[in-house]
């Protein structure tokens, strides 16, 4: 089982980097609406969670515990709201990135996701980081920084913006820091609710609220062409995986372990670097390779602690981080 789930969760996070860059990149006639591909992700990941807790309960059940949970329970469910609007913002923003830069260095920047839950973790929750820790988030923002000089000429040619693409993983990473924290600050305070519950609670915001965003920046083009404007079977699958990917990690934790996923991680950095190889004529320079380096060891140097920390909250019987159980 855990060779199994570690296997899958390397490819989909490899696959995924890819998807979302060739959906981006490629030369058609009609570009889609990222907002929409936004919108229909929330959409998938609500019906995959609304099957999943059927599947814990009998039918007549499934109805009561919708609306014991949701309906019922109004302030709690309010408590998602921030970060589901939040991730909201930040798969849009991902969307961007994409569109602006390669993907082995997306994939390799947005680990400064870790940098910033790590900053929220001592503001927010009022943590302390080791010596080991604060050396690590070091080492990973001198990864990134590595990476991002990577030579730009080719993307200059096809009217992308490096700069661009990287403020929107830095803003996107940024919020996605706080809303992890601000989430896990709310499990910790809140009655335990089932992690496919959670997430059916974040759509009741996150599925309006994208849609919303639909009009907000794209009205002229959905009206003008609809909402599928531009959807053929690369952006549904991109789509498609996007959903599941964000539910991914949490499996994989479950039955496999946080080491599990940071080699993952790592080995899909080193998939999409070669894929981009293959399929963008992407050319990785010394620079970038010694970033990579960088990032993948301060991965694992990170988690060595959390890892440990981890383990005596399970047998503790606390409830884990979001870092560790959740990547929505």
């Amino acid at each position: 089982m855990k060779t199994a789930i570690l296997i899958w969760l390397t490819l989909q996070n490899s696959i995924h980097t890819l998807l979302i860059r060739y959906s981006r990149a490629r030369e058609v006639d009609a570009m889609f609406v990222s907002t929409v591909a936004v919108w229909l992700t929330e959409v998938i990941k609500c019906v995959i969670c609304l099957f999943l807790v059927a599947q814990e309960e009998t039918p007549r059940r499934f109805v009561h515990a919708l609306k014991t949970q949701i309906l019922e329970q109004p302030y709690d469910t309010m408590k998602v709201c921030i970060p589901a609007m939040i991730y909201i913002v930040q798969n849009n923003l991902f969307y961007v990135a994409a569109s602006h830069l390669d993907a082995a260095t997306f994939m390799i920047t947005s680990q400064l996701k870790i940098f910033t839950a790590a900053i929220f973790t001592v503001i927010i929750l009022r943590r302390s980081l080791n010596r080991t820790q604060w050396f690590a988030l070091a080492v990973l923002f001198a990864g990134v920084s590595l990476v991002q000089l990577q030579g730009t000429k080719s993307k200059e040619i096809a009217g992308e913006s490096p700069f661009i693409g990287f403020v929107a993983v830095v803003v996107a990473c940024c919020l996605s820091g706080f809303a992890g924290i601000y989430f896990e600050k709310i499990l910790k305070g809140s009655a335990p609710v089932s992690l496919w519950m959670r997430n059916v609670q974040m759509a009741v915001f996150a599925i309006p609220s994208s849609f919303l965003a639909i009009y907000m920046q794209d009205a002229k083009t959905v009206n003008e062409y609809g909402l599928l404007y531009g959807f053929d079977s690369i952006v549904w699958l991109t789509v498609l995986w996007y959903g599941i990917g964000g539910l991914s990690v949490a499996v994989c934790i479950k039955y496999a372990d946080n080491i599990a996923k940071n080699f993952a991680t790592s080995v899909a950095i080193v998939l999409s670097t070669i894929g981009s190889m293959f399929l963008f004529d992407f050319i990785p320079s010394l620079t970038f390779l010694l970033g990579a380096a960088l990032v993948i060891f301060s991965i694992f140097l990170y988690s060595s602690h959390q890892s440990m920390v981890a383990a005596l909250s399970r047998l503790r019987g606390e409830i884990p981080s979001t870092k560790e159980a959740f990547c929505l």
